[in-house]
């Protein structure tokens, strides 16, 4: 499968480990390199069955985490404003932005994103589906990232989970961490998928994707659960 992948706002709260920083402090790093090291040995294991990933930068501008500053060089990038204002007309743009993404490099058979990235995915996803109810889905597999909640195609209020109503249908995996102060996000964008479709591994750990080799199995295995359901489907 081609996978889109969208990054998290400004840099990744990841990059604050030790391990990473010495990785960026080499680089002329962009938010999709620090998403591309992010997710480097689970894309190494699922590149070797054939999948390929494509990486999107934002188009809003953005300044590095404090804590980051002088050790990470930019430039860098949002999908649409960070908490606490409102994405707005911003999250039209985005959309528009990764339509042309798509267009340009795609077609793309998945998304995964981390953080703001998923949130965009799903918002995307949530948002074709409405406008475009007769035709195929968007994409055939997310992969959310420590995923924040979706944001309604306004940018003024957040798409809600609603009992017994899953907007995303398509298969879904969803990696969390119970130490993450987006954890509850990540909860409420699971409580958007269809239940049946829908992969989850929670690793226990803070906002990042853990490089160690048992939790990077557990994510490749429930990403290629993910990819299974989409194939017999």
């Amino acid at each position: 499968m081609r996978f889109l992948c969208l990054h998290g706002a400004s840099t990744n709260s990841e990059a604050r480990s030790p391990s990473c920083v010495k990785h960026y402090s080499v680089l002329n790093t962009d938010p999709s390199q620090i998403f591309e090291i992010q997710t480097g040995g689970l894309r190494q294991a699922l590149a070797a069955k054939g999948h390929v990933f494509t990486f999107m930068n934002g188009s809003l501008d953005a300044k590095v985490e404090a804590e980051l500053e002088g050790i990470v060089d930019g430039p860098f990038y949002n999908h649409y404003p960070r908490y606490p204002s409102l994405p707005s007309s911003n999250l039209n743009d985005a959309f528009e932005h990764t339509y042309h993404t798509i267009a340009e490099k795609g077609p793309f058979d998945a998304v995964m994103g981390f953080s703001q990235g998923a949130a965009l995915a799903a918002a995307l996803i949530i948002h074709h589906s409405k406008e475009n109810p007769t035709s195929a889905p968007l994409f055939r597999v997310a992969v959310f990232l420590c995923g924040g909640v979706p944001w309604e195609s306004s940018g003024i209020e957040q798409i809600a989970p609603k009992q017994d109503e899953f907007p995303i249908k398509i298969p879904t995996a969803h990696v969390v961490g119970k130490l993450d102060p987006l954890y509850p996000e990540s909860m409420k964008l699971y409580g958007l998928c269809e239940p049946a479709n829908a992969a989850f591994y929670d690793h226990g750990s803070k906002h990042m994707v853990p490089f160690d080799q048992k939790n990077t199995e557990a994510i490749v295995k429930a990403i290629e659960e993910t990819i299974a359901k989409a194939m017999r489907g």
